[in-house]
Parts: structure tokens; sequence; C-alpha cells
């Protein structure tokens, strides 16, 4: 009669088989032999799966048959159950072990810790879930570099869904709980105060000298809450939002922001967001760098020649300022040699004159003329409009010669127009941060419904954008750009493995140099408990 003959087989400490190899086998008549008789191999079974205590029946993973039950008694095959696959395979078959992206959330993680912004974000967000969830979405912000994957789906394919263990992915999926939360004042104002407190510990320095300017924020949603229709610049109107920043002056980071519809453009508007600055957070802001639009009586009484404050703004081409008649003034000047200086490949006409606005208050008027746009874009209207141009005065012709380079700034500094002007656009590096927050972090378009998630949305994006420049700052002299830093670092994966440890994948040079720049360490594993520890401190 046949039997099952299993060889070498090992079980582990709650008896389960983990290896071994089975045969059907029949003994038969071998006078030849000792005990005249000998085994026939009949079938090999392969490896054992799992076997019944009598030896009888079992499951196999044949070399022929597949994964198979097999019953002697019966001399039968027959599939396996589901059931039986789950139950007794497990062992034998574990699951896949799925590999995540490991690199750039890592790489992330260990920078915030070495900024010391986790343990602002810890005293921000006094919760463990409140935490977990604020951290998941600056990953999801900074790391995806304008692609338009969800933040739930981004979670499922990195190695913070392995650190994260309270923020139900799924939860992530609609984001109105997080942009609600961050919509709160109280938030905003508890997150400027940390973080201007951790800046004072790097740099006492930092937050004595400020400045504001503001940028619009179009966008299409009809019942933004802040929306109202905004005339930015000289000739356009739209609806939009407007956000005003205020930063430092020597890093360029931000203290502060607001929001404000698209038709406030007054002075009250400035000195509130000014008052709130040095109320709230301890802050004076020593000058403004404002759009034309702000320009009024009020500013001018307030940051005339004289005034504590400085200010640098652009001349209004209309209500009566003398926009156009400085051009008259200087016109015979513009092409002097000994008026012109050079500024980032541009060629200028700059001069001061003092001037008397409202005929009351002094301030100093800087009236310049770029040369290289200037001609550009003469050269363009030319082309368009050349039957225009000769119907004209030649006054007029020799304006319009000048005129898409020409500007004038207000300013109650005493100061040449090369100086000036280099302010001045030192300050409009704002729009460096300005365009981090559209461009990089999609500040735009705007997609939420009420003023709390608005809110919400804003100061994420400014989060977001203060986390990106600490960054970027750290590698100006490498001419690494942050979305080849981050893109490099993904293709460095880790997975789980047991005993709750992350192993992680031997790193490529490219991936080494990047951390490298930014001086943080590639771990060969982690704890996970460990790691949850440090990232969420007393919250874990």
């Amino acid at each position: 009669m046949a039997y099952i003959k299993v060889q070498k087989t090992v079980r582990d400490a709650e008896n389960n088989i983990v290896s071994g190899s089975a045969a059907i086998v029949e003994s038969i008549y071998a006078p030849e032999r000792k005990n005249h008789s000998a085994q026939q191999v009949l079938e090999r079974l392969g490896k054992v799966i799992s076997l019944a205590g009598d030896k009888k029946s079992g499951i196999f993973l044949s070399p022929t048959r597949g994964l198979v039950h097999y019953d002697v008694l019966t001399d039968t095959f027959s599939p396996v159950l589901e059931e039986e696959k789950e139950n007794q395979c497990k062992l034998v078959f574990p699951e896949p072990q799925i590999h995540t992206v490991f690199g750039d959330s890592y790489l992330l993680l260990q920078f915030l810790e070495k900024q010391g912004l986790l343990e602002t974000f810890r005293t921000v967000f006094p919760t463990k879930e409140e935490l977990e969830r604020v951290l998941t979405h600056i990953l999801h912000g900074i790391l995806r570099d304008g692609s338009k994957i969800s933040c739930d789906d981004f979670l499922e394919k990195s190695y913070a869904s392995y650190l994260f263990e309270e923020l139900p992915i799924q939860s992530l999926h609609s984001d109105t709980a997080f942009f609600s939360l961050l919509g709160s004042d109280r938030i905003r104002v508890a997150f400027f105060k940390e973080f201007i407190k951790l800046m004072k510990k790097q740099n006492p320095e930092f937050g004595q000298g400020c400045y504001v300017d503001s940028t619009p924020l179009p966008n299409q949603i009809t019942n933004n809450p802040f929306n109202a229709l905004c005339c930015h610049g000289l000739s356009s109107s739209e609806i939009q939002i407007r956000l005003v920043l205020v930063l430092d002056d020597a890093t360029g980071l931000p203290v502060w922001y607001d929001i404000i519809p698209g038709n406030v453009l007054d002075l009250s508007t400035v000195m509130d967001i000014v008052n709130d600055v040095a109320s709230t957070l301890d802050i004076e802001i020593e000058s403004l760098v404002l759009d034309a639009g702000y320009v009024c009586e009020p500013l001018i009484e307030a940051f005339h020649i004289g005034s504590s404050k400085s200010i640098i703004s652009r001349m209004p081409a209309r209500r009566g300022y003398p926009f156009k008649e400085l051009y008259w003034q200087f016109k015979d000047q513009i092409n002097k040699g000994k008026y012109q200086f050079v500024r980032n490949d541009h060629t200028y006409f700059g001069r001061k004159k003092k001037i008397k606005l409202y005929g009351k208050y002094d301030e100093y008027a800087y009236v310049y003329v770029d040369h290289n746009n200037a001609l550009y874009h003469f050269i363009d209207y030319l082309e368009d409009h050349k039957d225009d141009f000769q119907k004209m005065k030649d006054k007029d012709k020799d304006w319009m010669t000048v005129k898409f380079g020409y500007s004038v700034l207000l300013s109650n500094i005493d100061t040449s127009p090369e100086d000036l002007l280099y302010r001045y656009f030192c300050r409009t590096e704002i729009e460096t941060v300005f365009k981090t927050s559209k461009e990089y972090l999609e500040l735009l378009p705007l997609s939420k419904w009420s003023d709390t998630t608005v809110r919400g949305k804003i100061l994420h994006d400014i989060i977001d954008t203060i986390i990106l420049l600490l960054v970027r700052k750290q590698m100006e002299t490498t001419g690494v750009s942050t979305s080849r830093l981050f893109g490099k670092t993904q293709s460095l994966m880790c997975c789980l493995g047991t005993n709750k440890k992350v192993v992680i994948e031997v790193p490529n040079k490219h991936v080494k140099q990047f951390y490298k720049i930014l001086d943080i360490e590639i771990p060969t594993h982690l704890n996970l408990d460990k790691e949850r520890s440090r990232m969420l401190g007393h919250l874990n």
C-alpha cells in the first residue's frame, strides 16, 4: 500500500511546518534485498505545506500539479480550498513586501527636526492626530512638486504611512477638516509666535527690520467670501483676493500675512497690519514697499521726509501726481551718460528730485527709464501701430520711445537713484516668495468655499513656503533645485519588515550626495516605535 514519506521536516515554535518535502511511496517485494522489500517512488509531492497528524493527507506544492491536496487513503488529488489557503499557506506564502518611497519624506522630516520646526508644530498642534495630519499635508504639499496626486494617494506610497499610525488614510481624501483647523485665527497667531521665537533663538535680530508688500490672487470661485473687484496696477481689473505678506528684511522669511478683499487698497489696510504685527507678535515694521494703488494723501502724510519709518512706492500715473510731468522735466537728460547705470544687465537712466505733494508734504521722486524694456516694447508697438505712430506729434513720439520703460518711485529716503532702485528690487524679492507659493506649491487656483477653509488653505501654503525657502537657503550655493533634490531622493525605497522594523534599500550615489547637502545621514534600518517617539515627542 502507498503512503506519504516526508523528509527533512522543520517546524516553528507553534508547530507549523516551515520546510520539508514529501513523496508518494509504495513498498514492493525485492528478494535480493536484506528485508526482501524496497521503496518505490510513485510521485514526488514536492514541498510540504501542511500535513495531517496521521500523515495520511496534506497540502503540497507539487512540481507537476502545483498547490494541491492529496489523500493517500483514497489516492486522490483535489484543489485546495480558499480557507485552507488562508489558514495553512500563510507562513509558506507570506504577503509580498510592499516597497514604499522613503528618501524624500525621511529627508524632509529630518530637515524639519534639525531646523526646530517639528517642536514648533508639536506646540501649535497639541494632539497626536492633529500633528500627524499637519505633517502629512506638509509632506504632500512640498514633495508632490506640482503633480496632481491627492494627499491620501501620496501617503499610501510614502514611508510616512508607516510612521503616522493614528491617521486613517481614507480621511485625507476630504481635506475640509484640515483646512478648517488651519483656518482658525488662534492657529495662525500661535504658529507665527512659535516660529518667530524659534528664529530669534538662531538670530536675535530676526524680525527687527520687516517690510510689507501684497500680491493679487485671482480666481473664479463664485462664493469666495474674500473676492472683490480689484484694479491692480494701472489699467486692468479683475475679481481677486489680495495676499499681504510681512517679511523679515534679512532673511526674506514671512513673519505674518493677511488676506483682504481685492478692492481694499488704502493706507488703513496697511496700518492695520502694521499694528497687528506690533501688538500680537512684538514685531516692528520699519519699511513699506507698496504698489501705486496704495499711494494716497494719508500715506504721504504718514511717511513724508523726516518720518521714522521708510517707504518706497510706485507713483500713480493718475490722480494728480506729476508722473508724466517729471518725464518732461528730465526728457533732455535721459540719454546723457552721466545719469546712466547698469543693473542685472539692464541699462537705466535715473534722477532724483525733491517734490512737494498735496502742496505741503516733501517727498523724493526717483525717475527711471529702463532702456532695454523701453526699446524692446517700443519695437513691438511700432509693428502693430505704425499708422497711429506716424499721426502723432513729435513730442508724443518722443514719449512713446521711453513709455514702456518709464517709472517713478516715491520715497522719504535720501539716497542715489541707483541705490534706491537696488533697495526696491531687493524688497521686491518678496516676489520670489509669491512665485514659490503660486507656482511650486500651487497657492493658486484657490478651490475653497468658506471663510475658514480659504484662510486655512493660505496658512498651509505659507507654512510650506517657509519650509521650502529654508531648504533653498541651505542649497543656494550648490546649484541644485528643490525639484531635483526631492525628485532624485524619491528613488530611495524601503519596506516594512518584522518587529516594526523599516528596512531601507542601499542608496545610489546621487541620493547620498543630496542627503549630504542637507547634512543628513541615511539609515540602513529604523525602529518605528523609536521614530514615532522622536517625531511626535511627548504626543507619542
